[in-house]
C-alpha cells in the first residue's frame, strides 16, 4: 500500500489471494507495449505515432478483459496470456449459463503472477428467510 494513503493501493491489481468481485464489460485483442519513460504498459492503436511505437519495449498482442471492480469502484484492464484466456473462457461460460459472480485474483507461479478467475454460482442466489413476527416492545 502507498504509505501516504493507507486506504488506496498504488496499483489496481489484487495481491496474491485477494478476491475482487468483477463485472466483465468487454473482451478484445489489443496490441500492448512497455513504455520505459512512463514505466507502465500502454495500448497501441491506429492513431499511435510511429515514433512512440519505436520507443516501446516488449510489444505484443494479448486478450484484454475490461472489468468493473465492484469492491473498489474502478475499471480494470486485465491482460491475459493463452492459458489465462482459456481459464477465463471456461469461468465466463459458466457465468453466462448460470448467473452468479465472477471473482478475479492472482496467484504466484514461479517468478510470475498469473491471473485467476473463480466462479461462484451461489453468489447470485437469494435465499428465502423466515422472519419471526415483530414483538411489541411496550405493552
Amino acid at each position: 500500500m502507498n504509505k501516504h494513503s493507507p486506504t488506496k493501493k498504488k496499483y489496481s491489481k489484487p495481491s496474491e489471494g485477494e478476491l475482487l468481485a468483477i463485472t466483465v464489460l468487454d473482451i478484445e485483442k489489443r496490441t500492448i507495449g512497455w513504455s520505459p519513460g512512463l514505466k507502465r504498459s500502454v495500448y497501441i492503436n491506429k492513431s499511435t505515432q510511429q515514433k512512440v511505437i519505436e520507443e516501446l519495449k516488449r510489444v505484443r498482442e494479448a486478450e484484454v478483459v475490461t472489468a468493473y471492480d465492484q469492491m473498489n469502484d474502478k475499471t480494470l484492464f486485465i491482460e491475459l496470456d493463452e492459458l489465462e484466456h482459456e481459464q477465463f473462457n471456461k469461468i465466463y461460460d459458466q457465468y453466462l449459463e448460470a448467473s452468479g459472480q465472477v471473482f478475479y485474483t492472482r496467484k504466484k507461479e514461479g517468478r510470475k503472477m498469473r491471473s485467476v478467475f473463480i466462479f461462484d454460482k451461489s453468489a447470485g442466489i437469494k435465499e428465502d428467510v423466515d422472519v419471526p413476527e415483530k414483538k411489541i416492545l411496550f405493552e
